[in-house]
Parts: structure tokens; sequence; C-alpha cells
């Protein structure tokens, strides 16, 4: 900035600072994928407490890992917890093949009124189809009308000349439906057969044929959504396909599996006399028309019925009668819904056309929506209320089926049934998950401030070893694995899992095991049975020792997270297995880093141990890698600044500052061996590591050095006779 002073002033000039502040990323925000009574399925959830958690998730069930493990996370001192609810999964890379179902029942209209003919479907997530599919449709007494799926495919015909001349080593490059690929010949590939067996061979997504002579590529799906396109290779001097993309179309994306949504588009385009919707994930057929008059059925020479749960019986309407009016359906899927009942009363305001509505679970009355009404557009419309995101229902979700006239409900109760939690099936893959499809661990991919993993109770070989894949690949190493020990393990049986069954020996620094599984006080009989004391898995805990530990002092996350202070675990009363008190139990796991829960006369139940499974990386000990993990985060963070400005000395000088004045907070707040800067760490922004080849390539390197903590795992006393009056007498004797 600059000015022409031009009389006596004081001049306000702003520059840009030499030290960057870096703020303190979080060190303790844990995320936990697993069973729990209800929820959104593989949809991260923050939840700040074990009600915030209930509110969401429901409470206790058999299966209820999860909900035991936030139980032990809130109560030892944890703050933040991401929740990913899963179920069985038909195919992990799709969400929609969740197989849960929702509880439902359907509510019926006060007056007696005309009705449509009405067919309602089952639920599906996804409908294979192919090109050609139809669905079939007699409406009002009329000629059957047919509804068709339409999935032409894409095809590229070749104008080459046989034989090919190849000498080998030609290659063909093609992209298939946005997948590159390449195809290459052999030079005994002169003849067009030759040539289509060679192509066969090596594509996917496409069958290559011979037609007249000629070769005919054509993708293996149709759609608006598929395209062919020969994009280069020398090969196709011969063989002389047209270049260029070649799309397929239809009135589908693309056969195979669609949403029941793209074919009620299609059916209610094709079939006049319908209205075709969706409700609750069910393709439904109603008649335009009202009344006796009024009729459907769906003809059993269609191919979509079965997939779609359509019968083939015929559907009539009504001049007057009960007629469903409002669909209540759990608002989760999931067998919490079956416990309730949905009872209509009359309006609390007493105006007419309006009624309340009470949702009862167990008997107890959860929920009240008073003065509703079936107009749609209306202030208190039914979906709006009980649907909405704040001050709606938490339980269920209402569809209002849009009879004519909108006439209001009728006094009545309903209960939910059909509530299924999708469980049956369960393996590894729905806990693990899919990046594509965003299931199991993936879900918590966009949780940027994510430094805590745990699957309570899902302690296989498969889903620790990607839990600690997760935290080393996708995560780069800034999350932090807590894994639990399998059920019913002594010492010796943990080893075995260990070393043998899951491979987790010396396998990483980025996750550590814990054992055994701890007992804690009944929080439910009438789900848990009679006993007392229920034995569950310890990782919720530990993560809410973790971020007790973390939050205890600014530089907390460099406290080893055990012993009888810092790892205390608060509402542990015993341990599955007892040998976990003997000493020479403890003296087998702990040199095959298995971090031992135990106690001792006089002690509280504490963490005895603060290994990582890998004990010859960087930093072996767990304080000692979360805590450089934290280093290396807000690093990251904070030197963005630095993104896209001009390599100089300055910027670089800048970068070091900023380093190291984030180091030396660090250094006070107990991060490294010493106190003194020189002893501590290290920050080398220097022209040796930045040469003109490394500016050139667009690159400012800083390299760091931290002299971290490492914790005092064994106290060794050394005890011996005091001699020293005797040795003094002994002198004083001369002797």
């Amino acid at each position: 900035m600059s000015a022409q002073l031009l009389s006596s002033k004081v001049v306000v000039v702003e520059e840009e600072p030499r030290v960057r502040g870096i703020p303190s990323v979080p060190t303790s925000v844990a995320g936990a994928v697993g069973l729990t009574e209800r929820g959104p399925i593989g949809v991260p959830v923050l939840c700040s407490s074990l009600e915030e958690f209930e509110a969401t998730f429901g409470g206790f069930t058999p299966d209820a890992d999860l909900a035991l493990a936030a139980m032990g996370f809130f109560e030892n001192g944890g703050t933040q917890l991401w929740v990913v609810r899963t179920v069985h999964y038909g195919d992990v890379q799709d969400p929609l093949s969740q197989t849960a179902l929702r509880g439902s029942a359907t509510l019926l209209a006060d007056a007696a009124v005309p009705t449509p003919a009405e067919l309602l479907g089952a639920p599906v997530g996804r409908v294979f189809v192919q090109d050609g599919d139809t669905l079939v449709v007699a409406v009002d007494g009329g000629a059957p009308v047919t509804a068709t799926v339409v999935a032409t495919r894409a095809e590229l015909v070749s104008a080459g000349v046989f034989p090919t001349g190849f000498a080998g080593g030609e290659v063909l490059e093609l992209r298939v439906m946005g997948m590159d690929q390449t195809v290459t010949f052999d030079a005994a590939d002169q003849s067009v057969d030759e040539v289509a067996a060679r192509m066969n061979a090596q594509l996917s997504l496409v069958s290559v044929s011979v037609d007249a002579g000629q070769l005919r590529i054509r993708t293996d799906l149709g759609g608006t959504d598929v395209g062919l396109e020969v994009t280069g290779g020398d090969a196709n001097v011969v063989l002389a396909f047209p270049t260029g993309e070649v799309p397929g179309g239809g009135n589908v994306a693309m056969s195979a599996e669609v949403t029941p949504d793209v074919l009620a588009g299609i059916v209610a385009a094709a079939i006049p006399g319908l209205v075709v919707d969706v409700v609750a994930g069910a393709l439904r057929l109603r008649t335009v028309s009202t009344g006796a008059l009024a009729s459907l059925q769906v003809q059993p020479e269609s191919t979509l019925d079965e997939r779609l749960g359509l019968d083939n019986a015929a559907h009539t309407g009504s001049d007057g009668g009960a007629a469903a009016a409002l669909l209540v359906e759990g608002k989760d899927p999931g067998a919490y819904a079956n416990r309730l009942e949905v009872e209509v009363r009359p309006p609390t305001s007493g105006e007419a056309g309006t009624f309340d509505v009470a949702v009862v679970e167990d008997g107890v009355y959860r929920e009240v929506f008073a003065d509703l009404t079936m107009t749609p557009g209306a202030a208190r419309h039914v979906e709006a209320v009980i649907n909405a995101p704040r001050g709606g229902s938490a339980l269920v979700r209402v569809t209002d089926l849009a009879l004519p006239g909108a006439p209001a409900l009728g006094v009545q109760t309903a209960g939910l049934a059909a509530g299924d939690d999708g469980l049956t099936g369960l393996t590894d893959n729905d806990f693990i998950g899919s990046e594509v499809g965003k299931t199991g661990l993936r879900a918590l991919d966009t949780i940027q401030d994510l430094s805590l993993l745990l699957v309570p109770g899902r302690a296989t070989a498969a889903v620790h070893n990607a839990m600690v894949a997760y935290c080393e690949g996708p995560r780069e190493g800034l999350v932090f694995a807590v894994l639990d020990p399998p059920a019913g393990l002594g010492a010796a049986g943990i080893v075995d899992y260990v070393l043998n069954t899951a491979a987790l020996g010396n396998l990483s620094e980025h996750a550590a095991i814990y054992w055994p599984r701890v007992k804690v006080l009944n929080p439910s009989r009438s789900v848990f049975g009679s006993s007392d004391q229920l034995v569950v898995a310890p990782s919720g805990i530990i993560a809410g020792v973790f971020s007790r530990t973390d939050g205890g002092r600014p530089g907390g996350v460099y406290d080893p997270p055990a012993g009888i202070d810092k790892g205390r675990m608060f509402g542990v009363l015993g341990f599955e297995s007892d040998e976990v008190l003997e000493e020479r139990k403890r003296d087998l796991v702990y040199p095959k880093r298995i971090n031992p829960l135990t106690t001792g006369p006089g002690l509280p139940r504490y963490i005895d141990g603060s290994r990582t499974l890998k004990g010859d990386g960087n930093f072996p000990y767990v304080a000692e890698r979360r805590g450089v993990s934290f280093i290396e985060r807000s690093l990251k963070q904070g030197l963005q600044f630095a993104r896209h400005k001009n390599n100089t000395e300055g910027l670089r000088a800048q970068v070091r500052r900023t380093i190291t004045a984030f180091l030396l907070t660090q250094m006070n707040n107990g991060a490294f061996r010493s106190r003194e800067p020189d002893k501590a760490f290290f920050v080398d922004v220097s022209d040796t590591l930045n040469t003109p080849t490394v500016i050139f390539a667009g690159k400012l390197i800083a390299r760091v050095g931290l002299a971290t903590n490492k914790p005092a795992e064994f106290i060794i006393l050394r005890i011996s006779q005091d001699t020293r009056a005797l040795e003094a007498e002994l002198a004083a004797a001369g002797a």
C-alpha cells in the first residue's frame, strides 16, 4: 500500500504476517460402524451425548454392540461420536440394496368416498430390467395396453479388410461406458473370426460378433447413458471402425437395475387412465376413475410384474366405503416399528375436518400431533407436520394417499407390522463397506476431522484388517483404529488370534488391540436378561478414555491413555477372562503388543498398556503415534496459506517460522522429550532440500524432526542391603 503524503498524519499500513497461526485440530473425534435399533442406514450422524444417540438410533437390542459402545464412550469422557448404522446389503456397492424393511400400517378415511381401483406392489430398491421388458395393464374394462422398457445398445461396425496383415503388437483403444480398454493383437490374428475372438477375450462390457464378414461391437447393456467409442490405436488403420462416440438409446439410462421411480414414469406415459407413483419404495397403480366401475388388472404376459410384486388379479374401486387415506411407516427401516401403534383421535381444537395423531410405543405414549388435516398445502397438513425435519416425529413418517376430496381420518388405532432389521445374511463386508457405495467404513469418508475408528463387537480378522487398511490408506495415517478382542479368548487365544488368525502382529502403528472384553452393569434387563452384569466389547470405553485424556489438559493427546490415572475405565466392573489378573498371563500377551485391561488390590480397572500393533515403526506407542498424527494434521491444515504462492526464499522462511512457532507451543504442552527447542525438534526448509529442480517441479519441501516422548512401561527397582554405616566403621578403623 502506498499513499501520497500531503500533510502530517499517521498512516496505517497492514502487512502480511511473518508467522501464521496454526489452529489445533480435534484429536478425539470418533467414528463407529455397527448395528443399532433404528436410525438412518449408511449415513454418518454426529452424536454429542448418549441422549442424542438414543434420539436418533434408539436404545438397546440383543445385537446392540454399538449402543453399548456409545454408552461406554460418553461415560468415559467422549464428546464427539459419528455413528454409521449398517445392515445386510445385497451389494455393498449399492446402498439401495440394503435389506432392512420399514414397518407400516394404513389409516382409513372418516367418510365413505368413491375410491379408485388400486394395486400396490412390493418395496424394491432397484429392479433388474432388460430391453423389451413389459408391464401390460387393462384399465376400466378396456383392452390391455403395454408399457415397454426400451434400452437399445450402442454398436460399431468395422469396414476393415482381411487378412489384416498384423505383425503383432498392434493395439485398438476403446472407451466403453466411460471405461478405457485396450486390445493387443497377435500376428496370428489375420481373419475376421480370429480378430473377433481376440477382442472378446480382452474386452469387458461388450460383445464382438461377425456379421456378413464384418466385425460388429455391441455393448452388453443398453440405455441413454451407454456409450461406445474407438479412441485410438494403430490397429484401427486396418480395422477401420468409425471414430466418435456412439450412444445407446431408450427410456432408461442403463439396462440392468433401475429405480421404481423410473418405471413409474414409463408406465404412466404409456398407459392412459392410470396414476402411477411410488409409495415407500413400492410401485402403485391407481385408476383416474373412481367408483365400482373403476378397474385395473396387470396381465400375466407382463415380464415385470413379479419383479415389482404386482399380482394379476382384477382390482376394482368402490362407490363408497372405508378407503385407505394415510400410509404410516417407521421413520427408519427396522423391527422396532413393529412395537408402534398409531392412534387417530378427535381434534384438540374441535375444528371440523381435523384430527389428532398419537404414536404409542409398547403401550407408552411417545408423541402427539394435534389438529392435523388431509388438505395438501395447509399449514397443518399431516405430511408437513409429522415429517418435518425439526419438530416432526422421531419414530414414524407418513404418506398422504391423496384420496379425492381429502377426507379427514376416522377415529381408529392401527399397529405397524412387517418391519425388519435386515440382519439376515449379515457378513463382514456389510461393516467394511465400499468406496463406490459409501457403505460401512466408507460412509465415514466425508468426516474430515475423524481421528478414531471403532467397529464395536465385530472382532473378526477381515474387519480388523479392513480398519487398519482404511486408517493407513484412504485416511493417510491420520486416523487411529481401536480394535476389540474376539469374545471368549484367554491369553493364549488372543495371542493366537493376533499372530495367526488375523495376522495383526507388527502390522501397523495406526491401530492398537486391547484384551479382554469387560463387564459392565446390565443397562436393560428386559433386553439382556436378568443378570446384573453384561460382557461388552471395550472399544467404546477405550475411545472414551482417549477423549478424556486428550481433553484433560492442553497437549493431553501426548499423554499415554494408560495406567491407573489416565487409563482408568469408568463403569467397568470386571473382565471376561480373569487370566488378565495374572501377571504371568499379561507377560504372555504384552510382548505381542496386545494391551491388557486389568486391575489390582486397591486399584481401579485400567488400561495396562499403550503399544500400537507395530513395534519397529517410527512411533510405536499409542500417545506417540496419535500425537504425531495431531501435529501432521494441524500442519497440513495450517500451511494451506502457502499453496499456489510463488516459491521464494521469503515464502520458505515464512513456512519455517510458522512450523517452528507451532512446535514451540507443542513443546511447552509436553509433546517432546526436552523443553529445549534444539533438542526437541528441528525444521529444515533449506536450499539443500529445495533445489532448483524441486522448485521447478512446483514443490516446496519442509523436513520436520520430532523427539517424541516414550512411556515408562517398566519401573525397575534395584534393592540391596544398606551397608553405609558398616563401611564407615571399617574405614575409621583403617580396614
